[in-house]
């Protein structure tokens, strides 16, 4: 199991960083602080070039890298996914699993490339944008079981529009991600904050059905004080109660602490994002206590990611 966090390619130049980290080293500062991966957000404006910067200044630091693709409301969205060779959604995603499959390689380590279903417009018909969606993941599999196998594909739980928002999002409720990731043979990722926010906007249910549970492959861990994506200062994501779900259960991913560097800054500074890591990290120890005392006891070793 490795816990990580979200980390831009240009964290050295953005000011944000900057002001959040002072002079420090960022990564040797994050790998002190027991960060032991890093998710890379990429999207249509990614450079090549930055990127294989960025995964090999993190490798070489000692992280373990996966990567985040988005595209919602462009044409690199899964809504407009088909298999054609010269297709911009097929295009951009290949590149990213291809950056992914170099990743795996050079890490010696396999990697992740967690992905948003598909996105459209309210009116458009969601059994399309679902089809879409299982198109899009099924030939993401496919392309990684063929060519890089040390790298999984995700579909993530998505945050549901407002009641007033003209639009829709695949796999914004726990049946819909499910029906994705299974009939599509990839993992899903259990993003906890929009778990909260979907069932408190909506009323859904806040954990997800048995069946779901057994396919997560990747996890968003962070808490919400008017916003989404906060420090783990509040209480309000039952955070702590999902992951003794899931470890419970065997899961043994990547848990990615997703807060942005301005986040952290309005809650504090520094300390909110050592404060969110301690905290993690002594909660995942507390639930695999038990299963590693089991397995001194029985001789048996736990699985490894």
């Amino acid at each position: 199991m490795l816990i990580g966090l979200k980390l831009d390619i240009d964290f050295a130049r953005d000011g944000v960083y900057r002001r959040l980290y002072g002079k420090r080293d960022v990564l040797s500062f994050l790998k002190d602080s027991g960060v032991e991966a890093v998710e890379i957000p990429v999207g249509p404006e990614t450079g090549a070039a930055p990127l294989r910067e960025h995964i090999a200044r993190c490798v070489d630091g000692g992280l373990k890298v996966s990567l985040h693709p988005y595209s919602e409301a462009t044409i690199y969205n899964p809504a407009f996914f088909s298999p054609d060779q010269n297709n911009p959604c097929r295009s951009l995603h290949e590149r990213f699993l291809t950056a992914a499959a170099e990743v795996a390689r050079r890490q010696h380590y396999p990697t992740i490339v967690n992905i948003h279903g598909a996105a459209g417009m309210r009116a458009d018909p969601r059994w399309h944008l679902r089809e879409q969606s299982v198109s899009f993941f099924a030939w993401a599999g496919d392309w990684c079981r063929r060519n890089a196998p040390d790298v999984s594909v995700a579909v993530e739980l998505q945050i549901s529009p407002n009641h007033d928002e003209p639009m829709q999002r695949i796999g914004d409720n726990y049946e819909e991600l499910l029906a994705v990731a299974t009939r599509s043979d990839v993992v899903a990722c259990w993003d906890f904050g929009h778990a909260y926010r979907n069932a408190r906007t909506h009323g859904w249910p806040l954990d997800p059905p048995e069946a779901l549970l057994a396919r997560i492959g990747h996890v968003h861990c962070h808490d919400v004080c008017r916003e989404d994506h906060q420090p783990l200062l509040y209480d309000v994501v039952p955070w702590r109660d999902f992951l003794k779900l899931l470890i419970g259960r065997g899961f043994d991913g990547r848990i990615i602490l997703e807060v942005p560097p301005s986040a952290f800054m309005r809650a504090g500074g520094l300390g909110t994002l050592t404060a969110s890591l301690q905290v993690l990290h002594a909660w995942v120890q507390r639930c695999t206590e038990p299963r590693h005392r089991r397995a001194e006891t029985t001789g048996d070793v736990p699985g490894g990611v």
